[in-house]
């Protein structure tokens, strides 16, 4: 049984860039494909009021009330698959997660994070020169920056970063490097997966991820970790991705070895898309989601 929330927004604009991807994707029949192959679905939109749109401002009260409809709907049984136009849904995603557990100590049932992505999402305010709160996603997932705002969403705690795989990652800035170099993130690069299988590449930081004491992830999936030739999900999109293929197989590889507690697949814009090659690879990866979806992993180390 798995919910589809939808978030349709972008940078505090509704169904704006990439965030018309979740309602494409709701338009194209996300929901009836999944069912087609015997899955219970449920699906939801989230909007909030916003009369006055603020990147900020918006991202975080969507952020509170995704935390709520994820913990809502893990109190059902039911899998969390997200939909959204940003990666910073993350923050509701893994809050949502996490308020299950709320009377657990802090990392006494730590949830680890595998971030698939053309980028690290590793800048604060102190580092970007954009300004774009999406590229600070993972930093402020991690308790960098944004604390005032973090603090407001139900269920938020910090991950540590040395529960954080990165895979992918392959356009980012110089002081978000150093931030990364400094951090104890462990890093698959998109040039290791291209040489290696998804077992043989993901070995080591996934070993070390159990070691740490992590038998449960969030798996994030910004599209945009594709290789953009053969489909491109924005604008943002850079050259030496993943193949559809790799990234089904990771998605396999880390179901083999944590149980899934929530899934998302973010930055998804229709207009980037001319050919629906990314549309059909979307709709793809979300039935390999949804068949392993918070199964127990047959082996946690």
């Amino acid at each position: 049984m798995l919910t589809l929330l939808y978030l349709p927004y972008d940078s505090g604009h509704h169904a704006a860039r990439m965030g018309r991807g979740p309602l494409h994707l709701h338009q194209h029949g996300a929901a009836a494909r999944l069912r087609s192959h015997g899955h219970d679905v449920a699906e939801s939109i989230i909007e909030v009021p916003s009369p006055f749109p603020t990147e900020i401002g918006t991202a975080f009260a969507l952020h509170r009330a995704l935390s709520d409809a994820v913990r809502a709907t893990v109190a059902d049984g039911r899998f969390p698959l997200v939909l959204a136009g940003n990666c910073n849904s993350a923050l509701g995603t893994v809050s949502g997660v996490r308020g299950t557990h709320a009377a657990a100590p802090n990392d006494a049932a730590p949830v680890g994070v595998i971030w698939l992505d053309a980028h690290a999402d590793f800048n604060t305010p102190d580092t970007t020169t954009s300004g774009f709160l999406d590229g600070m996603s993972l930093a402020a997932l991690t308790g960098r920056g944004w604390q005032g705002m973090t603090a407001s969403i139900p269920g938020y705690r910090p991950v540590s970063d040395a529960h954080v795989v990165l895979v992918g990652a392959r356009d980012i800035d110089p002081a978000e490097e150093e931030l990364l170099s400094q951090s104890r993130v462990m890093r698959v690069e998109a040039e290791r997966l291209r040489v290696a299988s998804a077992d043989a590449a993901l070995e080591g930081p996934l070993t070390e991820l159990a070691r740490r004491g992590v038998s449960r992830v969030y798996l994030h999936i910004d599209l945009d970790v594709h290789e953009p030739s053969e489909a491109q999900a924005n604008q943002y999109a850079a050259p030496g991705g993943l193949s559809s293929n790799s990234v089904k197989e990771l998605v396999r590889v880390v179901a083999a070895r944590f149980t899934i507690a929530a899934a998302a697949l973010t930055a998804y814009d229709p207009s980037f898309d001319a050919h629906g090659r990314m549309l059909e690879t979307a709709l793809t990866l979300m039935g390999a989601i949804a068949g392993i979806g918070q199964r127990p992993a047959a082996a946690s180390g």
